[in-house]
């Protein structure tokens, strides 16, 4: 079936705050990531305090694999929903869903003795909930803020995200040891029902059109037009390697805070406070810049300074200085997410962004589950000082190749 996209309610350019859709997309979006992130680390501190030794490792491993593979594997199918459907009634039903999920877990706590494999079931509900949902709401954004404010807004959502990514982790932290697993859960429950109605009341829409004029979305368009477009191929490798190397020192910082520095828990916990303020500041930074080559130039030098970041960490000779470090890294990385994510978007054809969107998610999220094993076998081989040596060397090496890369790719017509 023939179907392309109409325009429904397209914003006019106006200041971020005084735009409806956009602030209550901001605040649901917000409101959801917390209610996430209090359920990862409740069922992450359930699954540590309740089995011992190597089975308490294996079922956290299991949990992280688990809750990585729909966004993964559904990216296809997830893309053309996003690209095929009305976006109001995708952002609702996974919403719904969402909760839905969340919602089983609290009832099976109560309800059920061994209630483990139960979360394991529902978390990969959850999980593919997110997958829609995640395209859903990047596609929706132009079209809320208009194409001229995009790289801003995606700054801005940007930015509120992850300042929900280090309040859900508190929150169900404290609600864990309050009210146990179900509170946290039920609560988490209310945020995706905040959601859903969020959803509900932005009047911007991203619809499919009655015009039959043009072809039906096959499942790898979204990979076969990243593979056309050279520059953001190559933009998406170097973000990849990126996460990659982000996210195996996390397993090595906890030793380089911890041991060779003598952190307490609570400062440990600060390091990740810093680098977190580091990625809401770059992400607001990067959003202001308003040429495709200077988002291009930032996004190289993003690369750059976060290997240059990481190659000092390592030598940090006091928490001071690594906590100054940590927030530098926090910042390149969060200026090279909004300049990635505004490049993608805004060199995608609109009636496409949700495909393109959805295997970008996807691949970014295949490298995190390797990340877990290259973190473990930079653990194992080298010091924790080394490890972040080796990292920040790589990621400098990426820089000076996907720099190469791109200056190739506009000589050949970019």
């Amino acid at each position: 079936m023939k179907q392309t996209l109409q325009n429904l309610a397209v914003a006019p350019p106006v200041p971020l705050l005084r735009n409806r859709d956009f602030v209550l997309a901001g605040t649901a979006r917000f409101v959801a990531a917390v209610g996430y992130g209090a359920v990862v680390v409740s069922v992450m501190l359930h699954l540590q305090s309740t089995l011992n030794g190597r089975a308490g490792v294996w079922a956290v491993t299991a949990y992280l694999l688990l809750s990585t593979l729909p966004t993964v594997l559904l990216a296809p199918w997830a893309g053309r929903l996003v690209d095929t459907r009305d976006s109001r009634t995708l952002a609702i039903a996974s919403s719904l869903l969402a909760a839905a999920a969340v919602a089983a877990m609290a009832a099976c706590v109560g309800l059920l003795a061994d209630y483990v494999p139960a979360l394991f079931v529902l978390t990969l509900v959850l999980e593919t909930a997110i997958a829609i949902s995640t395209p859903t709401w990047s596609a929706l954004l132009p079209r809320i803020v208009g194409e001229e404010n995009t790289p801003r807004a995606l700054g801005s959502m940007q930015a509120t995200l992850m300042l929900a990514q280090l309040a859900g982790p508190a929150i169900g932290g404290i609600l864990l040891g309050a009210g146990g697993l179900a509170a946290s859960f039920w609560a988490a429950a209310a945020c995706y029902g905040l959601l859903a109605l969020g959803a509900r009341m932005i009047r911007t829409r991203r619809a499919p059109s009655p015009e039959h004029d043009a072809g039906a979305p096959r499942l790898l368009d979204g990979l076969r037009l990243l593979n056309r477009d050279k520059l953001m191929w190559a933009l998406l490798g170097g973000t990849m390697f990126v996460v990659l190397a982000a996210e195996a020192i996390n397993v090595l910082e906890v030793f380089l805070a911890r041991v060779a520095l003598g952190a307490s828990p609570a400062e440990y916990g600060f390091l990740a406070a810093a680098m977190g303020a580091g990625m809401v500041g770059g992400s607001l930074a990067a959003g202001r810049i308003t040429t495709e080559k200077v988002r291009v130039g930032v996004f190289v030098l993003s690369i750059a300074g976060t290997g240059a970041g990481l190659l000092l960490m390592g030598t940090a000779p006091q928490l001071a200085l690594l906590y100054v470090y940590a927030a530098a890294v926090g910042a390149w990385v969060g200026a090279l997410n909004a300049t990635f994510g505004a490049l993608l978007l805004l060199r995608t054809p609109e009636q496409q962004r949700g495909q393109v969107s959805a295997m970008a998610n996807g691949l970014t999220r295949a490298v995190s589950i390797g990340a877990l094993g290259a973190g473990g076998i930079l653990g194992s081989v080298f010091d924790p000082r080394l490890g972040f040596a080796v990292c920040g060397a790589a990621t400098l090496a990426v820089a000076v190749g996907t720099a190469v890369v791109i200056a190739r790719a506009y000589r050949t017509g970019a």
